[in-house]
């Protein structure tokens, strides 16, 4: 009979899966609430103590026997308050790196490894650095590799240059060491010491060379990158290398990727056939044939990369080879479970897109289930390419889905969707009500300006471009500027309701949303809100009225700039109102961003009229020059300006000008510049209205600079007329010319003379200029750049030192040719926003398309002749062309004659068939101009 204190059969069995079972739960607890550190109050363990209390207690140093535990405790507070960004005085350094200096005594190899850490941290200065270096330098040659390795670190960091061809041997030797550690310390070492001692480090390359075949992969990674580093500016050297590398694959998969990213920065820049066969052979077998996944991956991205920068291929070529298998590499990787390689493929795919998207949408497929992903940024990269690729058809689903995700993601992939949304809705137009409202509720949710910003500027980019979208678009505009809290953004597209609202079926159902924002915005936004009315009155006359009646509800407003335009535009549109055409023709100036002269002029002008005593009558502005065009007349008369000749080596040089005299100095040149081209051409052309000054050109010799007269020609423009100023320079001594005049010659049919000035007398080193005035026959058909070369040559007397009588002499000069390019004036567009107002263009004006074969040997002689012969401004920094390239893109801007904006895309080219080549596309406002522009370089 079984005990009554016996347990039953099977308990034993049942008690122990719940004990188990509770432990687990118990575990399971513990690490749950170690998880939890974010509901905590995190404590800073090194923030109890600050610097002047560390250097207190930095005398333990020097105790004896040394407490190592203490020492390490120190010395990490040390290495965070360093992180921390506080700065020690040259005192406390000194004093802290003297102490530390003491622990090389220790034994501990924890502490001595701190040691290091800290004196390369210290950065100790060339006075008091010696002091350790006895010890680093009996830890390189010792037996304790631990100690070798981190002294040769140490030493990199706080060696004199000075002292490197001391331990050159030792270096040496060390990188050929046996233990890895010891090895590649010595490289990374000599990669520190290139900077400053290069000629020591580049005595190593034999054994550098040899660590590359080291077995080692940490070695063979940083001796790769030390030699490239050594090699890299002796380019055949650089190439020799890699491709000698390139032929048998490396025992270490980083120093694999390293060796393919060079070889894909030498086939960025080299067109070699030879090269460039055995680079990308060895790019597709690292492709194909390798086993690490990390060099897989290298190789298709650098192939992409490669598919990116070769703008004439097309598909899947690129330099002639296919990379077909790059993208089934990639297509591969998207569905790989490890998060790092996904987003890898994926942005490898999206800068693909970006250039070549009938590869990238081979992907499609696969990309889609990222969506889904847990790592945010994935599936944005995933969705952005999906928007560059994808069909019309798939938009709306697309836009649902990343519509759920957008407020986790930050700003910088919200930007990115902004801009592959706005690519997406240009190049389907008919999708654009969908893009649109996902772009607006987009404007409602949280974001940084730079993100409000962009997406502002894709919603007025649709609408310029899709007229449909007009309607809906301006819509969205309106109800964003409620809520608006970025005053330059407000303004921003204020100014383009203003233009846009007229255009519109129900103008008046937008005034009250503009009204608003001159109710409760600040005085910024109320000026351009007032500005928009006034414009928005203007162009809608039935409006005007209602929109008067509003200005005179805030025409008390507290500021003074918003109170002077409300009482100028009020007082414009009454007039407009009584049927003045002159009110209304004068608004359009009034409104415009320009002025239609320049203010320098204006100033010069004003300062001129009060000293010539005749400040009763009123200043005409008529007369005055655009600012373009003053500019260039300054440029050109400061250019024939001599410069003073240097008084002898002794001379003592004088004294700047303080900024007030130097302005006024260089107003009174600009004045008396301007001031005697007007004299002169009313006194050689009575009654003839020239108008404006469109722009001058810059002087042209047209003698040799050391002949006996020196002649400049000076091109002044005008709508109808060109001025000819020829800078006469007398350089003979002891000769005097006297009544100079200009003979022209090949003037008619183009134009004709219509007056001519002569220079009275001119001696030695005396200077003058003769003007003639030429008069357009015809040219309306090519917005008045009438071309033609003219022959010159001049007549004077001349007259010998002593002689009164003196001989009649002509001197013949080179021709005068009137181009296409003097027409234009080059004014380049702010960094950056080349590309807006090439779209503007493209949305308001004409475009016109020529294809050329021009006489150049190379890439950059031909960038150069393209700028000199259409006489435009480079933009984006285009005007430099990156060695090593087939073909370039040359970005161009200026102002052609009458004011019209004029920009230009060239795409210059070397074709081995044809020699260099070029595509220009030319767009501005008036046709007449294109096609001008279009036949400058026929």
């Amino acid at each position: 009979q079984a005990s009554p204190h016996q347990p039953p059969a099977g308990a034993g069995a049942m008690a122990a899966p719940s004990l188990k079972e509770a432990l687990k739960e118990k575990l399971a607890g513990v690490i749950k609430d170690n998880l939890k550190m974010e509901e905590r109050d995190f404590v800073n363990p090194w923030s109890d103590e600050d610097k002047a209390c560390i250097l207190q207690k930095s005398r333990c140093f020097g105790e004896t026997p040394i407490d190592t535990e203490k020492c390490l405790k120190l010395l990490t507070r040390v290495l965070y308050i360093l992180q921390q960004g506080e700065k020690f005085t040259e005192q406390e350094l000194t004093g802290l790196f003297f102490g530390v200096t003491k622990l090389f005594q220790t034994t501990s190899s924890r502490l001595r490894r701190m040691v290091y850490l800290v004196i390369k941290e210290l950065e100790p200065s060339e006075q008091v650095v010696f002091i350790c270096m006895s010890c680093l330098m009996k830890d390189m040659t010792g037996k304790n590799d631990c100690y070798r390795a981190n002294a040769i670190r140490t030493l990199s960091r706080v060696l004199d240059p000075a002292m490197a061809a001391q331990i050159d041997r030792y270096l040496k030797t060390a990188i050929v060491d046996k233990n890895a550690f010891v090895a590649s310390s010595a490289l990374v070492c000599g990669t520190h010491l290139l900077r400053s001692v290069p000629d020591v480090v580049k005595r190593w390359v034999n054994e550098i060379q040899e660590s590359v075949n080291s077995s080692h992969a940490t070695v063979q990674f940083h001796a790769l990158a030390l030699i490239y580093e050594i090699k890299k500016g002796d380019r055949l050297a650089l190439h020799k290398v890699i491709t000698g590398l390139a032929k048998s694959p490396l025992k270490s998969p980083m120093a694999e990727c390293l060796l393919i990213r060079y070889a894909s920065a030498v086939l960025a820049t080299e067109r070699e056939s030879s090269i460039e066969k055995a680079l990308m052979g060895y790019l597709d077998s690292a492709l194909r044939r390798h086993a690490s996944e990390m060099v897989t991956y290298e190789a298709a991205r650098a192939l992409c990369q490669l598919a990116v920068l070769d703008k004439e291929g097309a598909g899947n070529m690129v330099f002639g080879y296919d990379i077909t298998h790059a993208t089934t590499v990639l297509q591969i990787f998207l569905a790989s479970p490890k998060p790092v390689v996904r987003f890898g493929a994926v942005k490898t795919i999206n800068m693909l897109a970006q250039v070549r998207p009938s590869v990238a949408a081979r992907c499609n497929c696969d990309m889609e289930p990222l969506l889904s992903d847990a790592n945010r940024n994935t599936a944005t990269l995933a969705l952005t390419t999906l928007l560059k690729t994808g069909h019309e058809a798939n938009v709306e689903r697309l836009v649902k889905q990343i519509t759920s995700f957008m407020s986790e993601i930050s700003d910088i992939f919200k930007i990115e969707v902004v801009r592959a949304v706005k690519a997406l809705a240009l190049q389907y137009p008919g999708k654009h009500k969908v893009l649109m409202s996902f772009l607006s509720s987009n404007l409602r949710e949280d974001g940084s300006a730079d993100f409000k910003t962009d997406v502002i500027e894709a919603l007025l980019l649709i609408i310029a471009q899709v007229p449909a979208s007009r309607e809906a678009g301006v819509q969205h505009l309106c109800d964003f500027i409620e809520d608006c809290e970025y005053a330059n953004l407000c303004t921003r597209i204020l100014g383009f309701l203003a233009e846009e609202v007229p255009n519109t079926s129900k103008p008046a159902k937008y005034i009250r949303f503009i009204y608003n924002r001159i109710i409760l915005e600040n005085a910024l936004v109320r000026g351009a809100a007032v500005d928009a009315l006034a414009k928005i009155a203007m162009k809608c006359p039935a409006l005007r009225q209602d929109v008067m009646l509003l200005l005179q509800f805030s025409q008390n407003d507290n500021d003074d700039e918003v109170r002077d335009r409300i009482n100028l535009y009020q007082s414009v549109l009454q007039q407009c109102v009584g049927g003045s055409e002159s009110a209304q023709s004068g608004f359009q100036a009034l409104m415009s961003p320009e002025m239609p002269f320049s203010l320098d002029a204006l100033f010069d002008g004003l300062v001129e009229h009060m000293r010539s005593g005749q400040a009763d009558t009123i200043f005409n502005t008529a007369a005055l020059p655009t600012d373009a065009a003053y500019k260039a007349t300054l440029a050109a008369q400061a250019a024939l300006q001599p410069e003073p000749a240097a008084r002898g080596a002794g001379a003592a040089k004088k004294p700047k000008a303080a900024p007030a005299v130097s302005a006024q100095k260089e107003a009174e040149q600009r004045a008396t510049a301007n001031a005697e081209l007007t004299r002169v051409l009313g006194e050689i052309a009575p009654g003839l209205d020239l108008g404006q000054l469109q722009h001058s050109t810059k002087p042209k010799l047209l003698t040799e600079s050391e002949a006996e007269y020196t002649v400049q020609c000076i091109k002044h423009m005008y709508k109808q007329h060109v001025v000819l100023e020829l800078y006469v320079s007398n350089t003979v001594e002891g000769i005097t010319l006297e009544e100079i005049t200009a003979k022209f010659s090949g003037v008619e049919p183009a134009f004709g003379v219509a007056g001519a000035s002569a220079v009275s007398k001119l001696a030695y080193g005396q200077s003058g200029s003769v003007y003639a005035v030429l008069e357009k026959r015809g040219g309306d058909e090519v917005a008045g750049a009438v071309t033609a070369t003219i022959g010159s040559s001049l007549h004077f007397m001349l007259k010998e030192e002593g002689d009164d009588v003196g001989y009649e002499d002509d001197f013949s000069m080179e021709s005068i040719p009137i181009t296409t390019a003097d027409y234009m004036f080059p004014r380049a567009v702010p960094q950056g926003q080349f590309k807006s107002v090439w779209d503007q263009l493209g949305g308001a004006g004409v475009e016109q398309t020529v294809k050329l074969v021009l006489n150049y040997k190379t890439l950059e002689n031909a960038v150069e002749g393209v700028v000199s012969s259409l006489n435009m401004s480079a933009c984006e920094k285009t005007e430099k062309v990156e060695t090593g390239v087939r073909g370039h893109t040359l970005l161009l801007s200026g102002t052609f004659l009458g004011g019209h904006m004029c920009c230009a895309r060239v795409l210059v080219g070397i074709d081995p068939t044809h020699g260099c080549v070029a595509k220009m596309s030319v767009r501005c406002k008036l046709p007449e101009v294109c096609d001008a522009v279009g036949r400058a370089l026929m």
